[in-house]
């Protein structure tokens, strides 16, 4: 049975006006991440005629390895969602149409992410007409300027800064997300294809004792009610086991992240209409948690999990996350639609929920952890605390609903806040109330990056980072989930944090220098204009990366994937010239801090600091760029695509010293070194075009005779 199909078709792609034709664009892009053979098959031709159409763009070579699609899997999705349809999309992928769906939903909402898909028709190669091939010389020209030598992609280096432990452990558990890690395909594999030794005696030596990852009980252990949608399980729960193994050779527990028990479609519940529960969508039903046999199948789960894997440190669970899950998990009692549940109050039901969960890891071994975070409880928080059962830490994330004013705007935080750090009053109320029900309590914090600037793994903001911690475990705090998604890399930030773990930790001595920068950008990162809406769609993620449109696209920005030219949804709830002038600020003092590092020999942390600029600085470019598109002043336009195409080259030139650099585990690389050679295509032919010659105002002819992809 499939769960789940492909995302509808939605508007037509967004015009790369840069490229003379379609297959260009997708030869162009795609030589980062297969081989030529691989193209001509998706393209129905032979290898050499795409190697001649690459060099004719001045590319002279094409992935040698798998690594893209094993690893960087979302990477290419991404960059051929406005090329390729599906057919070839799945071809391009070594996959088909029910496997892309299935990872489209379950990779972190992918589909979501992504959007609608654009309506592309098939790509072919054909012969290029005079104009085209001039067109694609000025092409070649600029790539010949680009030296992408330096480390290679996925060749993470993990030098972790000496930290030494003694005396008393003051914090339980430190938990983080694996830098590379897999997400939904975490378990499909063995867990060396993507988390080195390296990595894990990096985390050892910065104090880190547990990681999650990701797991679906019906992918672990096989489903009672429809044993054909657990095909595989065995050996993902045998490489389950055999991560822990590893973990444990570096003192780490893995924590498994569930939102259970997950929803099934409508055609299931025809041979099981018994466990039918609240409806969500059309194609949702809720597997009701109220019915007995619906909590024995969790509480099984866990416990096969628990036996086959008994190193494994416990679980952690959202209970009104984005999945559909139990029949309270997107209702209330006004709105339930499940009989039964609706006459229950959430509290209860999400009550009885966990301890279905914790009756199961008590059958093997009472001492694994159920961490039950409070992310979506609102106006039922304190109702679900006290139906907590005994043996559950309560988790909250510092910063939620910490008031802000920036830029003289009112607002407050939900989340992945670091430059408006926690913790707030919502918090605390939390943490108090579980206290005194005899709860054990977790802060959920990002020390390293947040989607403030996910696309630099540690974003060099040691006195921010240092003060959350404290303020924090002056609550009482005794456990730390130091990251979502982003935010993995073993890096200075973590030794930071790690003096707070013991008694008494000895970390690396910042020179004076690092201490006025760290501080300027501290400083500096407060200004940034902090909204949720910002954070997910602004251009602050993707920064040189993001390509510059002459006219609307038509296209709204989607959840930390495309920010395309939406500037409406960026400043959210900053008026335009605000938003415009906190990143002034923002990008005043940072230069400011990189000023502060001038003579200093080149450390991660500069790199760090450096890549950070130019996300700040791009999106404030990309802002007066639109703005002035606005306003139909061409010339601003001509000058801002000049200084976008400096700063895409100094952030490869970044990524050629530091392969972190654009990575992000929820979306692979966000951008490649690829996406920013593109970029600089793109700021040239613009830069060009608006001095007056073909472009975005005297171009329609040449637009016409050269379509856009898609």
């Amino acid at each position: 049975m499939s769960l789940i199909s492909l995302p509808s078709y939605g508007l037509p792609p967004v015009p790369l006006a840069h490229f003379p034709t379609r297959h260009q664009a997708f030869v162009f892009r795609a030589s980062e991440f297969v081989s030529f053979e691989k193209m001509a098959e998706v393209l129905e031709t032979t290898g050499d005629k795409v190697r001649g159409c690459a060099a004719e763009m001045g590319i002279y070579r094409a992935c040698d390895s798998r690594i893209w699609l094993d690893r960087g899997y979302i990477t290419v999705i991404r960059s051929m969602w406005h090329i390729l349809p599906y057919e070839q999309l799945t071809k391009l992928l070594d996959t088909d149409a029910e496997s892309l769906a299935l990872l489209l939903r379950e990779e972190d909402f992918l589909d979501v992410k992504l959007g609608k898909k654009p309506v592309c028709e098939p790509v072919r190669l054909r012969e290029l007409t005079g104009g085209e091939r001039a067109r694609t010389a000025r092409i070649r020209e600029v790539m010949d300027t680009l030296s992408f030598d330096g480390v290679r992609p996925f060749d993470f280096g993990y030098e972790a800064p000496p930290v030494t432990f003694s005396g008393r452990e003051l914090a339980g558990l430190r938990m983080i997300y694996l830098f590379s890690g897999l997400y939904q395909k975490a378990f499909d594999v063995p867990s060396e294809e993507y988390c080195s030794d390296e990595m894990l005696d990096a985390y050892r030596r910065l104090g880190i004792n547990a990681v999650w990852t990701q797991g679906v009980l019906y992918s672990l252990t096989e489903f009672p009610f429809d044993p054909s949608l657990s095909e595989g399980w065995e050996k993902r729960l045998d490489n389950l086991r055999r991560f822990t193994e590893r973990l444990d050779r570096f003192g780490i527990k893995l924590i498994l992240y569930i939102n259970e028990p997950r929803s099934m479609p409508r055609g299931f519940f025809e041979k099981n209409p018994e466990l039918r529960g609240a409806e969500r969508s059309p194609d949702r039903v809720c597997l009701c948690t109220s019915v007995p046999e619906v909590r024995e199948y969790l509480s099984g789960a866990v416990e096969t999990v628990c036996r086959a894997a008994p190193l494994i440190g416990g679980f952690f669970t959202i209970t009104r996350s984005e999945n559909t899950t139990n029949c309270y998990s997107h209702s209330t009692p006004e709105n339930c639609t499940c009989p039964r549940c609706r006459r229950r109050t959430v509290g209860e039901v999400i009550g009885e929920l966990l301890g279905a969960l914790r009756e199961g890891i008590d059958r093997v071994d009472p001492s694994k952890k159920l961490i039950a975070w409070s992310w979506g409880w609102d106006r039922f928080n304190l109702e679900i605390i006290h139906s907590l059962p005994k043996n559950v830490i309560l988790e909250s994330q510092s910063e939620l609903y910490v008031p802000t004013e920036v830029g003289g705007v009112a607002g407050k935080v939900v989340d992945y806040s670091m430059g408006q750090p926690g913790p707030g009053e919502r918090a605390r109320e939390e943490w108090k109330l579980a206290s005194s029900l005899g709860h054990e309590t977790m802060a959920k914090i990002q020390v390293n990056t947040t989607w403030e600037g996910s696309t630099v793994p540690a974003l060099p903001v040691f006195p921010l980072v240092e003060d959350h911690i404290k303020k924090i475990r002056d609550c009482g705090v005794k456990h730390f989930h130091l990251s979502w998604t982003l935010g993995g890399y073993p890096s200075g930030n973590l030794a930071r944090a790690a003096k707070y773990w013991y008694e008494h930790a000895e970390t690396p001595e910042e020179s004076e220098a690092e201490k006025r920068a760290s501080r300027l950008f501290s400083e500096a990162l407060s200004e940034f204009p902090f909204c949720i809406g910002t954070l997910y769609y602004g251009p602050q993620n993707g920064g040189p990366s993001n390509l510059l449109f002459p006219e609307p696209t038509g296209y709204h920005a989607t959840m930390t994937c495309f920010a395309f030219d939406d500037l409406e949804k960026w400043r959210s709830i900053y008026p335009a010239e605000i938003f415009e002038s906190q990143f002034e600020k923002l990008c005043a003092l940072w230069r400011e801090g990189l000023d502060a590092l001038n003579g200093e020999p080149e450390t991660e942390f500069a790199i760090m600091a450096n890549a950070a600029y130019c996300l700040y600085r791009s999106s404030l470019d990309q802002i007066r760029f639109l703005r002035a598109r606005e306003a139909g002043d061409r010339e601003t336009m001509r000058v801002i695509a000049a200084n976008e195409e400096k700063t895409a080259r100094n952030m490869l030139s970044l990524m050629n010293r530091n392969a972190a650099i654009g990575f992000e585990a929820a979306n692979h690389y966000y951008f490649s070194k690829g996406a920013l050679a593109e970029k600089v295509l793109n700021c040239r032919y613009l830069a060009l075009a608006l001095r007056g010659g073909p472009g975005p105002a005297g171009a329609k002819k040449e637009r016409e005779n050269q379509p856009t992809v898609g």
